[in-house]
């Protein structure tokens, strides 16, 4: 669960005016105790400029009893060696 969270940037802003604390207990409820989980992307497009970048895909996500297709973009920034995730929506 922590890399997972590490992988967003400090300054990351979730979508539906959520606080960042809030949808980090959403993550946590949503993520723990799942027995199974696969993600699997298709259709990757990258743009970068600079130090930004932006990735968009069809996301294949599936635990446990649910499968879930979407459409996702996530807007990136490097901080050092890695990139972190700033924003993401998603959307058919």
């Amino acid at each position: 669960m922590e890399r997972y969270l590490a992988a967003y940037a400090s300054d990351f802003t979730p979508a539906r005016g959520q606080t960042r604390e809030r949808w980090e207990a959403d993550r946590r409820a949503r993520i723990t105790g799942k027995s199974r989980i696969s993600v699997g992307i298709e259709g990757l497009v990258i743009s970068v400029q600079g130090t930004s970048a932006s990735a968009q895909f069809r996301q294949i996500y599936s635990a446990d009893a649910l499968t879930e297709t979407d459409r996702k973009t996530l807007e990136l920034q490097r901080v050092g060696p890695r990139w972190l995730i700033r924003k993401e929506s998603a959307g058919n």
